[in-house]
C-alpha cells in the first residue's frame, strides 16, 4: 500500500516541478539564469524515482500488470 502512496506523491511532485519550471520560464523571458534548468533537473530526478518505484512495485507484487479487457 505504501508503494502506491509514494507513486502518487512522486507524480504530483513531478507535475508541480513542471508547472514551476514553466512559470519561471515565462517569468525570466530568456534573461539568463539557471532556475528553469534546475527545476527541470529536479523533474527528471523525480521521474527517475517514479520509474524505480513502479518497477519495484511490479517486482514485489504490490502493483499488478493486467488490463481490464484481458479477461485473465
Amino acid at each position: 500500500m505504501w508503494v502506491k502512496v509514494i507513486i502518487v506523491m512522486l507524480f504530483i511532485g513531478n507535475l508541480v516541478a513542471l508547472g514551476t519550471a514553466f512559470y519561471t520560464l515565462m517569468l525570466d523571458q530568456g534573461r539568463g539564469g539557471n532556475r528553469t534548468a534546475n527545476l527541470l533537473l529536479v523533474r527528471v530526478g523525480l521521474a527517475g524515482l517514479l520509474l524505480l518505484f513502479v518497477v519495484y512495485g511490479v517486482w514485489s507484487g504490490d502493483l499488478g500488470i493486467a488490463a481490464p479487457w484481458d479477461g485473465a
